[in-house]
């Protein structure tokens, strides 16, 4: 496991870079910055994928899997307009952490863990049953103006549907590409995620579980936990 005095740390290497501005090369302030912004993650358990990332942090994968806090996200947009300052989207030739890279037109979603935790009563039921349970993943943005919508206002821009085999209880959703034309239909200008979880109706017509929900930024989405139990528990 990757760990770092996060606030010292993070302070450390954002002075170290600008201290250098005037003298070092630009692709070397933007390594800097790419480091510290990726060390928040590391230390919450970012899934890295990259073999840049996983040379330095390592593969990390532990929990929160990169889950933050509101003020370690407001340190890595502290760092990221740092970044854009300075020009480092063309300068560095890194990418981690849960940004979405886009790759020949489209933008891929970075990978995120979903895990249920069932009632006593709701595991009992399917695993006697024979039930399974489907998760549910919707990924859409707000309709600019003027770009046709559903009637909500919003536009379905990819989906991801599994069902986990009886006693499974956590699924490794995201990591697909999603065109870059229809985001930039969007206001968000990114992704946003919808997680439902219902039973997949193979031995019972109706749904039996009254689940919680998972709504917000994709690239956020890092390790959501979802609460299920049976209908009128």
């Amino acid at each position: 496991m990757y760990r770092i005095g996060m606030n010292k740390s993070l302070l450390a290497a954002m002075l170290i870079s600008w201290a250098n501005v005037g003298s070092a090369e630009a692709a070397d302030v933007c390594d800097a910055l790419w480091r510290a912004r990726n060390a928040i993650f590391a230390n919450k358990g970012y899934c890295f994928t990259s073999p840049d990332a996983q040379a330095i942090f390592g593969k990390g994968c532990f929990a929160p899997f990169g889950k933050l806090t509101p003020g370690e996200e407001a340190d890595v947009q502290r760092i990221k307009d740092i970044e854009a300052h300075q020009g480092c989207a063309a300068a560095s030739a890194h990418a981690a952490g849960p940004t979405q890279s886009t790759v020949g037109g489209a933008r891929v979603v970075p990978r995120y863990i979903v895990q249920l935790t069932l009632s006593p009563a709701a595991a009992a039921k399917l695993s006697a049953s024979g039930e399974t349970v489907r998760v549910s993943a919707s990924y859409y943005g707000t309709a600019k103006t003027g770009i046709a919508a559903g009637d909500d206002g919003e536009i379905g821009l990819a989906n991801e549907v599994v069902d986990l085999p009886n006693g499974t209880t956590a699924i490794n959703l995201g990591g697909i590409s999603i065109s870059e034309a229809d985001i930039g239909k969007t206001s968000e200008g990114r992704p946003m995620l919808l997680i439902n979880v219902y039973t997949s109706r193979k031995v019972f017509q109706d749904n039996l579980l009254n689940c919680g929900i998972y709504q917000g930024d994709a690239a956020m989405a890092g390790q959501v936990e979802i609460d299920c139990k049976l209908i009128g528990e």
